[in-house]
């Protein structure tokens, strides 16, 4: 099973460069905006702050998913790794409420819907950023709090199965999950999940009627206009795929409390590309990241032919 990790850290490797690139690109960028105009868009807050929470994400990914590995010195690392742990699922449900709020902002600015509600938020929507991002960050904190004694127990039957001689073998998490823990995780990631889902719908049904009107008024049945919502819709119908693969790799990983390390390696690796797959998207469906991100990559390739040469 040795392979099997070695190829599991591999795709680790490389979705955490991605990552680590993406969303440092992303902050870089309109930290660089803000400091030269002292004055950030909503949209560009969301995705600074989604690049930030991602970029810690990625690197807490790549640390967890490599001491996972590491059964036999598991009681060096307790105390260590419990603070990973927690620190990781407080940058989790936060990226995923930065991320459902970007959704969210998206769907508001971009439908069209006669409905009173969504007229109220189509004009307030700007306003609301600033509460939006610092709510998610209140409500993140809360969420993880409870679950440090909670993952203190978990570390210390590992450890303990660890060192009872289960080291030929594969160590077993010997975790039982408590209902608070339990309940307060499931409120984290469900409440931006569904969130997530209805603003997705509701974007992607009002894009897709938008495209159809186009077809029908216009001459040609592919304008500028209606390819770009096409490409939209592509992005977001791409968008929710990562994030539904992350939801359901991250729930997986709370439910079953007796899996081999293995199975835990293959829900890092599905979770960890969701943080850099979407945020390379998020950069190609940005004008002004992909532009930026065009000239590094020709600078990097200048630079690589200069020094081949």
């Amino acid at each position: 099973m040795f392979p099997i990790i070695i190829i599991g850290l591999i795709f680790l490797g490389i979705e955490f460069i991605t990552g680590i690139i993406a969303n440092g690109l992303m902050i870089v960028v309109n930290c660089s905006e803000w400091i030269r105009s002292r004055k950030l868009t909503c949209c560009d807050m969301i995705l600074t702050s989604l690049g930030i929470s991602r970029f810690f994400l990625q690197c807490m990914l790549m640390i967890n998913g490599t001491f996972f590995q590491l059964c036999a010195e598991m009681n060096e690392q307790c105390a260590m790794l419990t603070t990973l742990t927690v620190v990781w699922l407080f940058l989790n449900t936060l990226s995923l409420w930065f991320a459902t709020w970007l959704s969210v902002f998206y769907c508001v600015k971009i439908a069209n819907f006669s409905q009173p509600l969504f007229l109220w938020l189509k004009l307030r929507i700007s306003g609301l950023v600033p509460q939006l991002l610092m709510g998610s960050f209140l409500v993140s904190l809360v969420t993880c709090l409870p679950s440090v004694n909670t993952i203190d127990r978990k570390y210390i039957d590992y450890s303990l199965n660890c060192l009872s001689g289960n080291t030929t073998g594969e160590c077993q998490y010997t975790f039982d999950l408590s209902s608070r823990f339990f309940i307060l995780s499931m409120l984290g990631y469900t409440s931006p999940f569904i969130i997530f889902i209805i603003s997705s719908i509701l974007l992607i049904t009002s894009l897709w009627r938008h495209s159809k009107r186009m077809e029908k008024t216009t001459s040609t049945s592919r304008d500028t206009v209606t390819e770009a919502h096409v490409r939209a819709i592509k992005g977001l119908i791409s968008f929710i795929f990562f994030y539904i693969s992350y939801f359901v790799a991250l729930i997986f990983s709370e439910l079953f409390s007796n899996i081999s390390s293995y199975f835990i390696l293959l829900w890092v690796v599905i979770m960890g590309a969701y943080p850099s797959g979407h945020s390379v998207i998020l950069i190609l469906g940005n004008p002004k990241l992909k532009r930026v991100a065009v000239r590094a990559l020709q600078y990097a390739g200048c630079r690589l032919r200069g020094a081949a040469s």
